[in-house]
């Protein structure tokens, strides 16, 4: 502070020499005319310096912080990773960085410095579809999942050196910003952050960058960085924690209120099952009341003159004989064949010869299959109470995929009843 301002102690010392020069006449008055221009230019040289200083405070990002935010990194970012000794990176996918700076990877670690990268676990289901979820592209989780696992398998090519070190962890949790801390131990560290916004329309923002000197929130996106890598796993995962992040069906031993919520909305309901005795009594008034406002009812039930029936009787239900649950399924199409008549509409059903290995209720707002939205499916276990039930929407994918579509060949391959000729 004192360097700073030396040239006004100078100033303050000089005028009041002359003052007390002045008041005891030991000089002339031009003497002291020609020392108080002296110090009047100095005060004006001190005046322009201060001005300048204002101007520069006044322009700083200190005086407009927004000035900071970027929507787009530091030009020379990629330069300061290539000289680097010391990297830590924090992301989602990092898909164009391993593009962008391959060569700055590889240049630090043939140095013998030291890499550290934290990306999203592709293994995790939940969380590739929460960054999905985040994000404007790519189209799919799929697409997503494939670019994580590309940056990995990028990583684990870089020739590593004779002292370079790169350690690369997967996280559970989807950063809400992805962080590069170059050199963090030295002086001139630098931290630069990316706000990942929710379904940015371009390269996500803000884009900041802050320097050791900046203290405390320097520190603060620092610390964030480390926190998110102690937690990370190393990568590759070993097998047992492979194996325990594998997607897991939830079960449950009711559909409850939902089932009938969606029925109740439904426009296109496709019902398949053994004999669906049950569900029709239960709900047949629901059953009728669509029907008479204009949606589209298929059943697919079991053929009772086939072999299926025995075989159906035997692996999923307990002490029941084919012949019990060949009553059962007359039932049920007698049910259907009433429903029918007094409700007119489009109500189909089928029968098929293949015993079923599940039964399933699909609903849609559409009026045709294409708007099938939920699939309400129950596994028939073998000679055990109860069906483990599970419910699938269109963002399962391939699986839900895969329950329509047998489901649909099934039907396809069915007889279509009369039911008109039921009695």
């Amino acid at each position: 502070m004192f360097n700073e301002n030396i040239d006004l102690y100078v100033m303050a010392v000089a005028a009041l020499v002359f003052t007390i020069l002045g008041a005891t006449g030991l000089t002339s008055t031009t003497t002291l005319i020609s020392m108080t221009l002296a110090v009047l230019t100095g005060l004006a040289v001190s005046q322009i310096k201060t001005r300048r200083y204002v101007a520069q405070v006044a322009a700083s990002p200190r005086a407009n912080p927004s000035a900071l935010l970027r929507t787009d990194f530091p030009d020379d970012l990629t330069r300061r990773r290539e000289a680097a000794s010391d990297l830590l990176y924090v992301g989602i996918a990092m898909g164009r960085t391993t593009q962008t700076s391959a060569e700055a990877f590889h240049h630090i670690l043939t140095r013998g410095g030291r890499i550290r990268v934290l990306l999203i676990d592709p293994t995790d289901d939940a969380v590739v579809a929460e960054a999905f979820r985040r994000r404007r592209r790519p189209a799919d989780p799929e697409r997503l999942r494939s670019t994580v696992l590309a940056s990995l398998t990028s990583l684990a090519e870089l020739d590593v050196g004779a002292a370079g070190s790169i350690e690369v962890r997967v996280s559970r949790y989807v950063p809400a910003v992805g962080i590069s801390a170059t050199d963090t131990g030295a002086k001139d560290g630098l931290v630069v952050a990316q706000l990942y916004e929710y379904r940015a329309q371009g390269e996500p923002a803000p884009i900041f960058q802050l320097a050791a000197t900046d203290g405390y929130w320097y520190r603060h996106f620092l610390d964030e960085a480390e926190r998110m890598w102690a937690d990370g796993v190393p990568w590759p995962l070993p097998v047992d924690e492979r194996a325990g992040r594998s997607p897991r069906p939830v079960f449950a031993q009711s559909f409850g209120e939902p089932v009938t919520e969606a029925m109740a909305r439904s426009r296109h309901t496709l019902i398949t099952g053994a004999a669906r005795n049950t569900l029709l009594t239960s709900q047949y008034g629901l059953f009728e009341r669509r029907l008479s406002e204009g949606a589209e009812l298929r059943f697919l039930l079991l053929d009772p003159a086939s072999a299926a029936v025995a075989v159906a009787a035997e692996r999923y239900y307990v002490h029941r004989a084919p012949d019990a649950l060949r009553m059962r399924i007359e039932h049920s199409l007698r049910l259907l064949a009433e429903l029918s008549r007094a409700a007119g509409g489009r109500l189909r059903v089928r029968l098929t010869a293949y015993p079923l290995a599940a039964g399933l209720i699909a609903t849609g707002s559409q009026p045709d299959v294409t708007g099938t939205e939920l699939l309400f499916v129950e596994y028939f276990t073998y000679q055990a109470p109860g069906e483990p039930k599970f419910v699938l929407t269109r963002d399962d994918g391939w699986a839900f995929d895969n329950f329509l579509g047998e489901a649909e060949a099934l039907w396809a391959g069915a007889l279509e009843v009369d039911l008109g000729r039921v009695s």
